[in-house]
């Protein structure tokens, strides 16, 4: 029960023939800060840390291409 304790605010969205777009939202208890949203800044990010994700998310298409016997 108190896992929504925060969730709160509005969404804009724009619907279109079936299809819907968030074009907005906005919240008091927003986990965003565009200070910490970079990827400059060594403290908030370390660019080493892209490789380990790379190499994990493409793990599922290396095994395909070694099942299909792909060479690199």
């Amino acid at each position: 029960n108190s896992t929504q304790k925060n969730v709160s605010g509005s969404v804009k969205l724009k619907l279109y023939k079936g299809g819907m777009i968030v074009v907005g939202r906005k919240s008091n208890n927003s986990l965003y800060n565009p200070e910490l949203a970079t990827f400059e800044r060594e403290a908030v990010y370390n660019q080493k840390d892209a490789e380990g994700f790379i190499n994990l998310f493409g793990l599922p298409i290396k095994a395909e291409a070694i099942l299909r016997g792909v060479k690199k």
